[in-house]
């Protein structure tokens, strides 16, 4: 006992005690780390998420522009509300969705019948003579439409075929035979195509090529014809390619959305392949605390996918590390669709912008919202660290070091 009236430690406890004060005396230091980078972290933390964003973009939609970088979007009830308009995954333009079905023309190899019928007997076709032959028509024998694209009839000579319909070269052989056949009218049919064929290739069980029909064919009657698709029809696409130009759809929409069921021309090539749409989930999120194999690419199950649906196929949030009020969406978003909704975009941003979307998943309304938010192929999760996260991290660090020379004292 001193004469102060302190407890004076034993000269073992000394260094114990110090090294405790000296912790204490950290621990300041240690709440100012986060802002920093000493503490390993898997991610940008969520201030620095925020900070870097050229424009914030909250429920009022009010954009505060000091450079261009990627924007960042809170989600709210009338974001989701305006993005869900342009919601869908890529599909057919509208150059192809506006053409009418139309008959596809006659071309070179072609087989035709010509059929001509005359008013009376004693014409240029039909015999005077009763009973000479029934009725009062002829039917020429069926032709090949040949390298010139054109086909031949007796008194009105070669006729252009190629390129034209049934129809039109109708009423060519009746104007030549109307001054020698009495009252003729002509009968034009296919009887078999041999020039406008549709290819059906990729991940189809039976590849083909097939003469168009005359009625008209459309998208999927030609997949049918090739024995449907190898793989689910979420993550089959339909690439069609015309012209010399090609445009794409999900099966999955062409199936829900009778408009993408386009009709088919000569030439075309249906073009199917297996794209599995995936997501990318980083950060605090539970699949990481799994003892199971990790995996951050995630591909879709189904149609449609969620955020909500998205993060509980990552695992949910890690309760021990996750910041609910942190959870970032990253995307790279369509100029055109931000401004439709309202969202102001730099006038000299290109097709697309680099764009966040912030979830509060602190906010229990957030879950009914990540419902109606609809993930796209290639998006990517990234849940930030709670701040006391960092905390527990610089402790872990700094105790054995104060283990350690309360150790070495006591020696």
């Amino acid at each position: 006992m001193s004469l102060t009236g302190r407890t004076r430690l034993p000269d073992a406890e000394m260094p114990r005690a110090q090294a405790g004060r000296r912790a204490l005396l950290l621990l300041p230091v240690a709440l100012a780390l986060p802002g920093c980078g000493f503490i390993s972290n898997a991610g940008p933390r969520s201030n620095a998420v925020t900070a870097g964003a050229s424009q914030q973009i909250g429920d009022a939609g009010t954009p505060n522009v000091p450079r261009e970088a990627y924007s960042m979007i809170t989600l709210s009830p009338g974001v989701i509300e305006r993005l869900a308009r342009d919601a869908r995954p890529s599909q057919f333009g509208a150059n192809l969705l506006d053409l009418m079905p139309q008959a596809a023309p006659l071309g070179m190899g072609d087989i035709v019948g010509v059929t001509i019928f005359e008013a009376q007997a004693g014409g240029l076709f039909i015999p005077a003579e009763p009973g000479a032959r029934p009725g009062n028509f002829i039917t020429l024998p069926a032709q090949q439409i040949d390298g010139s694209g054109t086909i031949s009839i007796p008194f009105a000579g070669a006729i252009r075929a190629a390129g034209r319909t049934p129809a039109q070269i109708e009423r060519i052989i009746t104007q030549r035979l109307a001054q020698r056949a009495l009252e003729p009218q002509v009968v034009v049919s296919l009887q078999e195509r041999r020039a406008a064929h549709v290819s059906v290739v990729g991940d189809v069980n039976q590849s083909l090529r097939f003469p168009l029909d005359p009625g008209g064919e459309r998208l999927l009657g030609a997949l049918a014809r090739a024995m449907g698709p190898k793989f689910p029809a979420y993550e089959t696409v339909l690439t069609l390619q015309r012209g010399g130009v090609s445009d794409q759809a999900i099966l999955s929409d062409i199936l829900t959305d009778p408009r993408l069921n386009i009709e088919l021309r000569s030439g075309d090539t249906v073009l199917v392949t297996r794209e599995p749409r995936y997501f990318v989930a980083l950060g605090a999120v539970g699949q990481t605390a799994s003892i199971t194999q990790l995996n951050r690419r995630i591909t879709f199950d189904d149609r449609r996918l969620s955020l909500t649906e998205a993060i509980a196929r990552a695992g949910g949030l890690q309760d021990d590390r996750a910041n609910p009020s942190s959870v970032f969406v990253y995307r790279m978003e369509n100029a055109q669709a931000l401004r439709a909704a309202g969202i102001a975009v730099a006038p000299t941003a290109g097709e697309t912008v680099p764009t966040i979307y912030r979830a509060d998943f602190a906010d229990p309304s957030m879950f009914f919202l990540a419902q109606r938010f609809p993930m796209r192929n290639e998006d990517t999760i990234f849940v930030s660290n709670a701040p006391a996260t960092d905390l527990e991290k610089f402790l872990r660090l700094l105790l054995p070091l104060a283990q350690s020379a309360g150790n070495a004292g006591s020696i």
